[in-house]
């Protein structure tokens, strides 16, 4: 029993001495008292009393809300019949135009333009959206679709405050002081009212529209089945409208998600502040802001818009008051252009719609960027790669202009690739001639001309080209527009040397700041640096050395035609065989069902005078032949 005794002490004070979860001294129980236990080694030992079960620590993992809008076929069905109406619209007054003689590509345009302001506010956003992709649209209806005004009815207010206060879980009064029914804008996706916190800060609050995004997703999927069924009758060419529809959707669903909209804003707002203070976004108050309500800081300053149109104008007194108030048109032009560098080439993301409506100028020259809906990211792969091709545009080297032109284009489809890089020579030339030509106008000048020569050329030879490099094409156009109108003496190329200038200094204290770090020798990250170099040098050393001892030959291009024939004239086999046995085989079923003598000659000759399945399947023939010469037809790429 000594040994027991000793035993129990001994855990007992191992357990008082254990930490407990919260500083507490742990509990213990002692050895039963009972009937005395046999000696040896199966007896009883004290144990630590546990106050909570281990179910009780489970914390359920947070997870972030996805925006899933999935209508069922009813709504795109109507939809669809809405879409097909304002297509069928669109065809026949063309036809009309045709027969009047005045066919023409801005009349054609306008139209469309027409269309879409007639049909609906969701159809208005689908149209903004569509003048983005001049690589699919020509150049005329972007222009006109460009103009189409996102304006619709305001919510009820009513409605409006059941959203705030759905959203906010509280009643308006507790969250405001004052709140504007009459709202201060009214798009197809939300309307913004002004209102005051209870804390006394004017805000501006975005209210999203009840049940938008179920009418985005229908509208959406009524055009996935409307050019689905385009490409099916080989009215487009088949799959060419498969990337075009994909980022159609993912541009217009992003507008809905107020939350990543606070996000972007917020982070432009802090990174800006940082970069000279001379653009900046409204405060974001989280607090208030939910997935469909975002509450930000009321701007208060000049539009864009106003500041453009007083300059056009030569309109002195509005001029001389904006100057008063520390607003000079050439200064809030050099801070934009600032701006449209280092989005290129140093921030996380860039604004995809800065058009006047969305620029505020503060004074002091500052511009307030608002709504962040759109926006576009560079991987770092492809940022590098504008970097090196700003760079050849600086040193005006057009032959690697056009080699890192055609890389951000990658990968390539089959294209005659040496002709479409000589026009792109020629467009890169051009510009080179014009910068360096003091003669010159400012719109030759300009990089947008040369941004939008390169898309057209990309649209008329099949060339991808990305939504991100769209959108940013999209946006220097918008910038070129605007700092040229506000100041037509800007010389772009001192603009970008100034540029090179900050990002050079920038530089060098980033590099002055590594080297303090380094001066007792390499840290620890620079050695698992040079591990991760030493790994890929060696993982590169044997592709190269496969590649050299089993060289690949590509016949991709004509293997990939010769496989797509044969597949679509074995379906076509196989369809003709089925459809030809089933119309055989059951009038044979039929006539020994009801015991009638089968004559196969008549049986034959019964079946082939019928005409519409002779005529159905020939029509599905010419389908499937005319899919087949549009791969044929894909000019071959020139082997490496």
């Amino acid at each position: 029993m000594e040994e027991a005794d000793r035993v129990e002490r001994a855990v007992g004070a191992a357990l008082r001495r254990w930490p407990g979860p919260v500083d507490i001294a742990p509990e213990y129980r002692p050895r039963a008292q009972g009937p005395a236990e046999p000696e040896g080694v199966v007896r009883s030992l004290p144990r630590r009393v546990v106050t909570h079960k281990a179910s009780d620590s489970h914390v359920a993992l947070p997870m972030a809300k996805v925006l899933v809008h999935r209508p069922g076929l009813l709504r795109p069905a109507q939809r669809l019949l809405v879409w097909a109406g304002a297509t069928g619209r669109f065809f026949l007054g063309n036809a009309v135009d045709a027969l009047r003689g005045r066919n023409t590509v801005e009349r054609r345009a306008e139209r469309l333009r027409r269309v879409f302001e007639d049909t609906g506010a969701t159809f208005a956003k689908v149209g903004q959206q569509l003048s983005l992709r001049a690589d699919l649209l020509p150049y005329a209806y972007c222009v006109e679709l460009s103009k189409m005004l996102d304006q619709a009815k305001a919510i009820p207010t009513e409605v409006a405050i059941a959203v705030v206060e759905r959203s906010l879980g509280r009643p308006l009064a507790e969250v405001f002081e004052a709140f504007d029914p009459e709202p201060i804008g009214a798009a197809s996706i939300a309307c913004v009212y002004q209102a005051v916190l209870r804390t006394g800060e004017r805000v501006a609050v975005k209210v999203k529209r009840p049940q938008i995004g179920e009418t985005l997703a229908a509208d959406l999927r009524a055009l996935d089945w409307l050019l689905i069924g385009a490409e099916t009758l080989t009215l487009i060419r088949p799959g060419f409208t498969a990337r075009f529809r994909q980022e159609l959707r993912k541009m217009l669903l992003a507008e809905l998600d107020f939350r990543a909209e606070a996000r972007y804003t917020d982070i432009f707002r802090r990174r800006a502040k940082k970069d000279g203070n001379t653009v900046t976004a409204p405060r974001v108050y989280f607090d208030h802001s939910t997935e469909d309500v975002l509450v930000t800081e009321l701007m208060s300053g000049v539009w864009m818009w106003e500041l453009m149109a007083a300059v056009d104008a030569k309109d002195a007194p509005f001029l001389a008051a904006l100057q008063a108030r520390g607003i000079e048109p050439k200064a809030v032009a050099q801070n934009l252009i600032r701006t449209v560098h280092r989005e290129l080439l140093e921030e996380l993301f860039f604004h995809g719609d800065p058009h006047p409506a969305n620029l505020v100028v503060l004074p002091g020259n500052r511009i307030c960027f608002l709504d962040f809906g759109a926006i576009g990211r560079f991987s770092t792969q492809t940022r590098n790669m504008w970097r090196e091709l700003h760079y050849h545009m600086r040193n005006r080297d057009v032959a690697r202009m056009v080699a890192s032109t055609v890389n951000l284009s990658g990968p390539l489809p089959p294209i005659d690739v040496e002709r479409v890089m000589k026009s792109v020579e020629g467009i890169y030339a051009d510009w080179v001639y014009a910068i360096s030509s003091k003669d010159a106008e400012w719109w030759e000048r300009s990089t947008s001309q040369t941004w939008l020569r390169y898309i057209s050329l990309a649209r008329d030879n099949g060339l991808p080209v990305s939504l991100e490099t769209i959108q940013f094409f999209r946006s220097t156009v918008l910038y070129d527009s605007i700092i040229t109108r506000l100041d037509k003496d800007i010389d772009f190329d001192e603009a970008w040397k100034a540029h090179t200038r900050r990002a050079a200094k920038k530089a060098r204290r980033r590099v002055r700041r590594a080297m303090a770090k380094r001066i007792y020798g390499p840290t620890r990250m620079d050695y698992l640096r040079i591990e991760q170099a030493a790994d890929m040098a060696t993982q590169a050393f044997f592709r190269y050395q496969q590649e050299i001892e089993q060289p690949l030959i590509r016949f991709r291009n004509i293997v990939g035609k010769i496989a797509y024939t044969m597949n679509v004239l074995l379906k076509l086999a196989v369809v003709l065989a089925v459809v030809t046995a089933g119309w055989l085989v059951m009038p044979v079923g039929l006539h020994r069902w009801l015991g009638i003598e089968i004559d196969g000659g008549r049986l034959v000759e019964a079946a082939t005078s019928v005409g519409w399945p002779q005529a159905a399947l020939l029509a599905l023939g010419v389908l499937l032949i005319r899919r087949i010469l549009f791969r044929i037809n894909d000019p071959d790429t020139k082997p490496d």
